[in-house]
């Protein structure tokens, strides 16, 4: 099975809709869904996925275009420090 970011979609797609499609594909993959758009002071987490005995903290991003580079290249340092801070 091909995974679902592979696959450019035939409408537009929103955030909340990407973010279904990531739950349902890491789903597949065997990991169980606990919270979607999860919010503290220090940030929000898009879904939180336990894989086993591990927590999985899944930041998702789509983009139309990698004329800006790709979806990783969007998570930025400053993002980054914000997912940490945010699932710690």
């Amino acid at each position: 099975m091909m995974p679902f970011w592979s696959r450019r979609p035939p409408t537009p797609v929103t955030g909340q809709q990407a973010e279904h499609l990531a739950q349902r594909w890491l789903e597949q993959q065997g990991l169980v869904h606990l919270e979607s758009n999860w919010r503290c002071r220090l940030g929000e987490i898009d879904l939180i996925m336990r894989d086993n005995d591990t927590l999985v903290f899944v930041e998702v991003r789509y983009r139309t275009s990698t004329r800006f580079g790709g979806a990783l290249a969007s998570v930025t340092a400053t993002k980054q420090r914000k997912l940490i801070a945010a699932a710690g």
